[in-house]
């Protein structure tokens, strides 16, 4: 009788995300993880042929836990706002995913026109445009600045050097749609 198999793939990233959680990516290896999950390496080697596939899968399971967390707090028709606000409030409540999201090169590396026109955040520019009735244009660059601010917000919150208030953070990320419109 074949030996039932104790750990795939699922279990294996989401034990990884649990890891990075609670310690970050940077100490993140196959002999960190297997100590954390109790087991070989043989899964995690059978599973994924490389770490560079391994961490491409981790990559895209963390960016699924941000995308639930962020769609608990978004408002089609206050687009800007709630995601801004959600992208923060990620930053403070998970900074090791956040970290491992957006600051690490787990990231990758983007221009500002490839962010202003990656597919996810068209949706934005262009509810953005309707709900506040400006061009396109001006949408994406309001969309550019809160965007960015909102990044230095939560890298510092990410990182603890600042402490806001979530009520606080709503307020300064109004503030700033208000003073770039």
């Amino acid at each position: 009788m074949a030996r039932k198999e104790s750990f795939d793939k699922d279990y294996i990233l989401k034990k990884a995300s649990e890891y990075v959680d609670e310690y970050g990516i940077y100490d993140l290896n196959v002999r960190s993880l297997t100590k954390y999950i109790g087991c070989s390496t043989q899964p995690i080697f059978r599973l994924f042929s490389n770490m560079d596939l391994f961490k491409k899968d981790l990559k895209k399971y963390l960016h699924d836990e941000y995308e639930i967390f962020i769609n608990q707090y978004i408002d089609k028709d206050n687009y800007l706002y709630t995601i801004s606000y959600a992208y923060a409030l990620f930053a403070s409540y998970k900074p090791n995913i956040f970290h491992a999201l957006f600051i690490t090169s787990l990231a990758g590396s983007r221009t500002v026109k490839d962010v202003v026109n990656s597919s996810w955040n068209r949706d934005t520019i262009i509810a953005l445009s309707k709900q506040y009735n400006i061009s396109l244009e001006k949408a994406e660059e309001v969309y550019r600045d809160v965007r960015f601010y909102t990044h230095g917000i939560a890298t510092q919150l990410c990182c603890k050097s600042i402490i806001l208030s979530d009520e606080e953070i709503g307020n300064l990320i109004k503030n700033i749609i208000n003073k770039v419109l």
